[in-house]
């Protein structure tokens, strides 16, 4: 178990967290990177300057996750949810929804239905929006996007999406200020393919110290290459290989 040390945001996260405060940002990082405390962090400066602040997930059980999780974080009075299964202090000033939620508020908003205090409103956090590229659900991440207040800043976050720059570019073209696409290609925590056996042990997909000694024929040159390359980057300095 490593020694827990101090954390120090990484030199992407202290770059999204400045561009945020005065432009649009698509972040594009691997999974585990940290883009979490981005967001916490960028919704915790802007409330802390009078601004609502809404997220989005387009899952209504990532949307009670992050409930949670943020309501642990900032206290339930400040935070508010609203799916299609819950609605709970709407008035909060920061508001958890799915995205499909916040699309139809702008809609309503637009055609002077309801009051969803859009004239605060400070940042919007679409999580997941690599779903722009999803052929029947994208549409509902555009029309956010196009609806959303301009005084209102974007903050994209993905971890897959496939055409990070090309996002920031239309962003910028229809939007009032540049969006700033920050970029990071680094995997912080490794990601290791496992196999979870029905007896509970979690076992390597792949063991290339085993390959040459088994069945060195049944694998190409160039895959066993890769994965020894892999494995020296992800497994612990030290163990000891054959």
């Amino acid at each position: 178990m490593p020694t827990p040390q101090p954390f120090i945001p990484d030199p992407w996260q202290t770059e999204a967290l400045s561009a945020v405060s005065e432009t649009d940002v698509v972040i594009s990082v691997p999974t585990g990177s940290g883009k979490t405390y981005v967001a916490i962090d960028a919704a915790r400066r802007a409330m802390a300057d009078n601004r609502t602040v809404i997220y989005t997930s387009p899952l209504k059980a990532l949307s009670n996750t992050k409930y949670t999780e943020f309501s642990r974080l900032f206290g339930k009075d400040t935070v508010g949810i609203l799916t299609g299964d819950r609605q709970e202090n709407s008035q909060a000033p920061l508001l958890i929804m799915t995205t499909e939620i916040l699309r139809n508020l702008l809609y309503d908003a637009a055609g002077g239905e309801i009051d969803v205090r859009l004239d605060t409103l400070g940042l919007v956090i679409l999580d997941e929006s690599q779903y722009l590229a999803d052929p029947e659900r994208g549409v509902v991440w555009e029309e956010t996007i196009i609806f959303c207040p301009s005084q209102a800043r974007l903050l994209l976050l993905s971890a897959s999406i496939g055409n990070p720059q090309d996002i920031a570019d239309w962003l910028t073209s229809i939007r009032p200020t540049a969006c700033r696409l920050v970029r990071h290609s680094k995997r912080t925590v490794p990601l290791r393919a496992g196999y979870l056996h029905p007896n509970g042990k979690l076992s390597p997909l792949f063991r290339t110290v085993e390959i040459p000694y088994g069945h060195p024929h049944q694998i190409h040159p160039e895959a066993k290459r890769l994965f020894v390359e892999y494995e020296e980057e992800t497994l612990p300095s030290g163990r000891p290989r054959r």
